[in-house]
């Protein structure tokens, strides 16, 4: 059994991605609705309009010259003006499709930018389809706007747009989001999230009975929670926990690097290097994801790492200080601990839990800080070494 449901479906769905689309490209002021003035319309701020019709299909070209949908578009725009509905001298015409197809009348109207070419293009859709017969399907729409309605339909189409694109109608809503300086691994989860408050609102006002409209401040709200929202996901811990029987944490158990051999001058327990061990491979990990996701730049990595040291200065400071009847050891181990306490922000984001003392112990591995009151006489001659 044959049926045009899909393709019908995938018009009206094409509807949200349009007006995301009108959206995106609007300004102060503006107001985007669907199903009200045409499948999509935008209301500027100086009183003009857009209009739109969305036609799609999942065979082939729905704007062929005997097409319902071309001219049953055209004849409702010419009696929305004759209603007084819309001022064709404020209003922009567009007709957008999914599908292209062999040029044709729809191609000879979107060209008609003034009146002597709207004049040719009349021409050519009477000569064109001269012999239409009356009994076809188009017959009434084509004679309400070519016969009875000949100047409104010349002045409609020298404002009237032909916009193409395959697909969903998603690609020009990825472009218009990139135009505003978002990162391109941040795009997808703000394109969704928006696409849904479109939907939303949409679906809530027609079953309230009430027209779906959509203003640039409410939307520019959205965008901008969004926006926050997308960055602060991608700080994420993209890593796991590693336990002793993991190659990478046997490696380095063996090979003992500086910020092991540091913790051991300590004397922390096996357990508490494997912890260590651990938290440096997780911090290791997600800041490289970080800076390749574009989450954060080497810049914002140094200045982590700088306040973690300013932070462990003051401690290793105060420590000597106040805490002189411990011995180094002890006073390393409290210096560690304070330090894995401490809580700092990326981007005023709180990193994943493992991020501040893996950070430390790289640091330790660099020779950059160290727990033991001697550490700098040990590990700085050794990474020499």
């Amino acid at each position: 059994m044959k049926s045009n449901a899909p393709g019908q479906l995938l018009g009206y769905a094409l509807q949200f991605p349009r007006a995301l689309y009108h959206l995106l490209r609007s300004a102060p002021n503006d107001v985007v609705c669907v199903e009200v003035v045409g499948d999509v319309a935008i209301r500027y701020s100086n009183g003009e309009l857009l209009t739109e019709e969305d036609k799609s299909s999942v065979l082939g070209n729905v704007l062929t010259d005997r097409s319902k949908d071309l001219w049953k578009t055209l004849s409702n725009w010419i009696e929305a003006s004759n209603s007084g509905f819309i001022d064709i001298e404020k209003t922009q015409f567009v007709l957008y499709t999914n599908q292209s197809g062999r040029r044709g009348l729809v191609n000879e109207f979107d060209e008609a930018q003034d009146p002597l070419k709207a004049s040719t293009a009349l021409k050519k859709a009477k000569d064109k389809l001269k012999e239409l017969d009356v009994e076809h399907e188009i017959w009434k729409y084509y004679n309400y706007v070519v016969n009875e309605n000949e100047i409104q339909f010349m002045e409609i189409i020298q404002r009237f747009n032909l916009q193409i694109e395959s697909g969903a109608g998603y690609d020009a809503v990825r472009i218009e989001i990139q135009k505003k300086h978002v990162s391109e691994k941040q795009i997808d989860f703000i394109m969704e999230n928006l696409n849904g408050w479109v939907l939303k609102i949409v679906v809530e006002s027609i079953a309230a009975r009430r027209s779906a409209i959509m203003t640039w401040e409410d939307f520019d709200k959205q965008f901008k929670v969004l926006l926050d929202r997308s960055r602060s996901r991608e700080l994420i811990d993209f890593t796991m926990n590693y336990n002793k029987e993991h190659d990478k944490v046997k490696k380095q158990f063996k090979e003992r690097p500086i910020y092991l051999k540091q913790l051991e001058a300590i004397e922390l327990t096996e357990n508490e290097m494997l912890e260590a061990i651990s938290d440096f491979l997780r911090a290791d990990a997600n800041l490289e994801r970080w800076i390749e996701n574009e989450t954060i730049d080497y810049d914002i990595a140094l200045d982590f790492e700088d306040r973690l040291t300013k932070f462990w200065k003051n401690q290793r400071k105060r420590i000597g200080i106040t805490e002189k009847n411990l011995n180094a050891v002890e006073q390393g181990q409290l210096l560690l601990s304070d330090c894995n306490s401490r809580l700092e922000t990326i981007r005023d984001m709180t990193p994943p839990a493992s991020t501040i003392p893996g950070t430390y112990h790289a640091l330790a591995d660099e020779a950059e800080i160290g727990w033991h009151s001697e550490w700098d006489k040990i590990f700085i001659k050794e990474k020499g070494d």
